[in-house]
C-alpha cells in the first residue's frame, strides 16, 4: 500500500514539473520536444523559406517586464551571438505584444515557424492561452510547447525553432502578433517567450519592412 502511495505521489511531481515553470530539465528533453512539434504541425507548405527578425519589428511603445525597472522600446531588443541575426527581442509582457508585418503579394498557406528562447524564465509550457499568437486578429491554435535554460538560469543559448503551424496570409499586408497571455510565469505576472525571429514557408513572395535602427 505504502508503495503505492509513493508511486502515485512521484507521478503527481512529474505532471506538475512538465507543466510550469522550473529548473533546468536538461538538452535531450527540450531536444525530443522539439522533434515531436515539429512533427504535430502536420506537412509544410511547399514554397520558399522567409526569415523575418523580432529585433526589426516596431518596437517603440512596447513596455516589457524587467528585474529593477521595466525596459522599453528598443531596450526589448537584446545582443546575443547565438540569435540568428545576432539580436533576439525579451522580457515580454501583456505591454509589448510583438507585430511583424508580412506583406505577401498573393493569397497564400504558409507554414509558421519561430524560433524562441527561455528568456531566463525556466522550463515554461506555451499553448494558445498562456501565449496569444493571432494572425490577422484571428487566434491561432497551435500544439503545446516548452521552452527551457538548460542547466544555466541566465543561458540565453537556447534558441529553439517551434512549427505553430499552418496559416492563410492574404494579399497584401498580414499582422502576426504574439503576446503574453494567461500565465504568472515572471514574478506571477503573464510574460512571453523570447523571440529571435519567424521563419515562413509559402508559395509567394513574403517581405517586412524592416526597422533596423532598433539595433543600430
Amino acid at each position: 500500500m505504502k508503495k503505492r502511495m509513493i508511486a502515485a505521489l512521484m507521478m503527481t511531481a512529474t505532471m506538475v514539473f512538465m507543466t510550469a515553470c522550473g529548473g533546468g530539465s536538461g538538452a535531450e528533453g527540450d531536444a525530443g520536444n522539439e522533434t515531436a512539434n515539429e512533427a504535430d504541425g502536420g506537412a509544410e507548405a511547399a514554397g520558399t523559406e522567409f526569415i523575418f527578425e523580432a529585433e526589426y519589428t516596431v518596437l517603440e511603445g512596447l513596455e516589457g517586464l524587467g528585474v529593477s525597472g521595466s525596459p522599453t522600446g528598443i531596450g526589448l531588443a537584446k545582443e546575443n551571438a547565438n540569435a540568428s541575426n545576432g539580436f533576439y527581442v525579451g522580457e515580454l509582457g501583456t505591454k509589448s505584444p510583438i507585430t511583424f508585418v508580412i506583406t505577401s503579394d498573393v493569397d497564400t498557406t504558409a507554414t509558421l515557424k519561430a524560433v524562441l528562447g527561455s528568456n531566463t524564465l525556466g522550463n515554461c509550457t506555451w499553448n494558445p492561452e498562456s501565449l496569444v499568437v493571432t494572425v490577422n486578429g484571428e487566434a491561432l491554435s497551435y500544439e503545446e510547447f516548452t521552452t527551457d535554460n538548460g542547466t544555466d538560469a541566465s543561458d540565453q543559448e537556447n534558441f529553439k525553432t517551434k512549427n505553430l503551424g499552418e496559416i492563410q496570409l492574404k494579399a497584401g499586408e498580414n499582422e502576426i502578433v504574439f503576446v503574453a497571455g494567461e500565465n504568472t510565469y515572471r514574478s506571477n505576472m503573464a510574460s512571453a517567450p523570447s523571440i529571435d525571429c519567424l521563419k515562413i514557408t509559402a508559395e509567394a513572395s513574403l517581405s517586412m519592412e524592416e526597422v533596423v535602427e532598433n539595433i543600430e
